[in-house]
């Protein structure tokens, strides 16, 4: 008799349905979010034929007996835009300036209802003519001529109502209601700027290959979770401590972003910033992080090379095991620019609290980079390791002096990440000899302070404007503080160990590590809810802290931190378990290679780019757009762990990789000249992967006509 206890989960058809409907629904909202138009610069009072327009719309939205706008109209009107206006009369008595040709809009197509909104709704339509022609001249107008053009038809419609019931009010009103939504949604959906065409095509080919992406990758994890058996409760041995240095890449990581989130926060708040600068100092630990995540490195590659594994290897498992809290930051460029809307909280504050959220994604994206080069770097370090510390030393120095001279922040960027290789590559070496410890940290912090006192260096050394983000803070003064905590670590070395192995430390980096994007997330609604308490209206605070559009922003963050922990990181313990397939071929090398570079792309293109809508920003000549940047995050994953558990050369990883690369090709097709790199990486990818997948099928062809 079977053991109950032992007897594998089956998941109901219902828990499936539920699966696909929540990933349905997650996807049409990343993309409706994510596809947003660019927020319109505020260009200042409108001046010539845009403040004409202006007057016009103004006239629209207070009607009266004669049409009014009509003479206001800008002298150009109908030959930018080509509308011919006219009048018409409303059933309020008011006579109206319409686009004759105009109507209410709908999915289906212009429906003016059995109540007859027509002629409030070619008024409207009008004004919006009147937006794109203020486009057009070079000068948008503000969100506020938007809103009270949708305002008036909103007014208009449920007027109707009242005047031309047709013996069905109720009914009228809740159809003037969803129109008035749908109108509120879509002006939401353009950040309230000029009417546009919204392309449709491109966002549901982009989510839909997301979708695929994910029931791709999350197959096997489901497989997984239906076949895992109950645990029978028992006790279980206690966990063996996390190394140390797990422990000190997680701490650093954890006080660094602790810490530059309480420094944003005292700036935001007033703080004289005179009195931040040892803080900085003390919370601005990234070379520590990144010392770390060396010795992580190496260990995790000779562990692997030991094992059997080579290279590929080493890249699939280490990067399975950082993409996947970095994965967690697709939601927080969605929901935070999102929550913060909602809150009504102002630009500036907007933008602090995006920069302390998308700062470790910076971290992140630089380490994978290390952690890519790591096996070279370490077989330089055996050659030559002086040398090569030097080199980097060297790079760093030059990349940061030749940003001054060049005028381009390219190189501080580059220095930010030989910053990074130089900290990995002295992790590589034996920090030992009191002595040479304690003259190195005195020399790091003489540097240090000629460098802040007589070379006029910023002494912030955390949120400078103007530093490489990955840093925070300039290059120079970050390598003289790091070089000195480097040497105190060495210093310390003895007890640091001893308070590793104590079991509160060590279980609170494990639970770290099981669970970083729940935490993670939680402490951003945490930060949300600090600075919402700021906002709150002396009169009836409690109601406005607990009203529709706080709770909603707070469950923006919550409800996914929610989600992600009870789904996906209660049944584990943070580590990705080594395969010991061996993945052999071309088609294991090219995996590798592409599943590299899309996630790096991927990771980079987030951390630029900005949900509250810079426009036109471009990485190496690709576009930075949320749903390609997804896209090829994803498919980097998707291919990374197609070569960690063997299956590089299966047809369907082929042919997935090709129907990943249709959506950013689509969304360039009206602007080849413009996105010829975007065309270029892209479409190359899409042929090899057809090739690739055209060759899996050769074997089984052969097969057949021998038989």
């Amino acid at each position: 008799m079977i053991d109950p206890a032992e007897t594998p989960r089956l998941r109901r058809p219902l828990s499936t349905s539920a699966w696909l409907l929540a990933l349905i629904l997650a996807l049409v909202g990343f993309g409706f979010v994510a596809s947003r138009a660019a927020t319109p610069a505020d260009q200042g009072p409108p001046t010539g034929g845009a403040a004409a327009a202006q007057r016009a719309i103004e006239a629209l939205t207070h009607p009266g007996p004669q049409p009014s706008a009509l003479s206001l109209l800008p002298a150009d009107f109908t030959q930018v835009t080509g509308v011919v206006p006219g009048a018409l009369q409303a059933r309020d008595g008011t006579t109206r300036a319409v686009h004759v040709d105009g109507g209410c809009s709908t999915p289906w197509g212009d429906d003016n209802t059995k109540w007859d909104y027509s002629v409030p709704c070619k008024a409207h339509d009008l004004g919006y003519d009147l937006l794109r022609y203020a486009d057009k001249v070079g000068h948008p107008l503000g969100p506020e001529v938007r809103a009270s053009l949708d305002a008036r038809l909103s007014a208009d419609m449920h007027n109707a109502c009242r005047i031309n019931p047709m013996d069905s009010p109720r009914t009228c009103n809740v159809v003037a209601s969803l129109y008035s939504a749908g109108l509120k949604v879509n002006s939401w959906h353009q950040r309230w700027g000029p009417p546009v065409g919204d392309p449709i095509g491109p966002m549901l080919a982009g989510v839909s290959v997301i979708g695929c992406l994910l029931v791709f990758r999350l197959r096997g994890w489901l497989r997984m979770r239906r076949a895992r058996p109950v645990r029978k409760l028992e006790a279980r041995p206690a966990p063996a401590p996390a190394s140390p240095w797990v422990t000190l890449g997680v701490t650093s990581l954890v006080l660094l972003i602790f810490g530059e989130s309480v420094i944003s926060l005292a700036r935001w708040a007033g703080a004289d910033e005179s009195g931040l600068w040892p803080f900085t100092w003390l919370a601005q630990l990234a070379p520590v992080f990144y010392f770390a995540g060396g010795r992580a490195n190496r260990a995790g590659w000779e562990a692997i090379r030991d094992g059997g594994g080579g290279y590929r290897q080493y890249l699939s498992h280490r990067a399975s095991w950082l993409l996947r809290p970095a994965l967690i930051f697709v939601v927080v460029t969605l929901v935070v620019p999102l929550a913060l809307e909602l809150l009504g909280i102002p630009d500036s504050t907007n933008a602090t609290i995006v920069r302390i959220a998308l700062h470790p994604l910076w971290l992140l994206a630089v380490y994978l980079l290390t952690m890519v080069a790591a096996p070279v770097m370490l077989a330089l370090h055996r050659r030559g390791g002086a040398a090569t510390t030097l080199g980097l030393l060297a790079f760093v120095v030059l990349a940061d002096l030749s940003a001054g001279w060049l005028g381009t922040e390219i190189p501080r960027y580059l220095g930010a990440f030989g910053l990074a290789l130089l900290a990995q590559q002295v992790s590589f070496s034996r920090i030992g000899g009191t002595r040479k410890l304690i003259g190195g940290a005195v020399l790091a912090a003489v540097g240090l302070t000629l460098l802040v006192t007589v070379g006029g260096v910023d002494p912030n050394l955390l949120g400078t404007p103007g530093a490489p983000s990955a840093l925070a803070a300039p290059t120079l003064p970050v390598l003289f503080l790091g070089a000195a905590q480097l040497c105190l670590l060495g210093l310390f070395a003895g007890p640091l160990n001893r308070m590793t192995a104590r079991p509160v430390l060590s279980g609170v980096v494990r639970l770290a590590m099981r669970a970083p994007m729940s935490l993670y997330l939680g402490f951003l609604a945490a930060v949300l809810l600090l600075v919402t308490l700021v906002y709150l209206p002396v009169n009836d605070a409690l109601a406005w802290l607990v009203g529709p559009r706080t709770l909603t922003a707070l469950a923006l963050l919550a409800v996914p931190a929610l989600i992600v922990f009870w789904w996906f990181e209660r049944h584990t313990d943070g580590y990705v378990l080594f395969q010991q397939q061996r993945p052999t071929g071309w088609l294991a090398h090219a995996a590798t290679v592409l599943g590299t570079g899309f996630a790096t792309i991927g990771l980079f293109g987030f951390a630029l780019t900005q949900f509250g809508g810079d426009a036109g920003g471009t990485m190496l000549g690709l576009p930075l757009d949320p749903i390609q940047n997804l896209i090829q995050l994803l498919l980097g994953v998707f291919l990374l762990h197609t070569v960690r558990i063997g299956l590089s050369g299966a047809t369907s990883t082929w042919v997935v990789t090709a129907l990943a690369c249709v959506p950013p090709l689509l969304d360039v097709a009206d602007g080849y000249d413009r996105d010829v790199v975007t065309v270029a990486l892209h479409g190359l990818t899409a042929l090899f992967a057809i090739v690739a997948a055209a060759s899996t099928l050769r074997p089984a062809r052969t097969v057949v006509q021998n038989t």
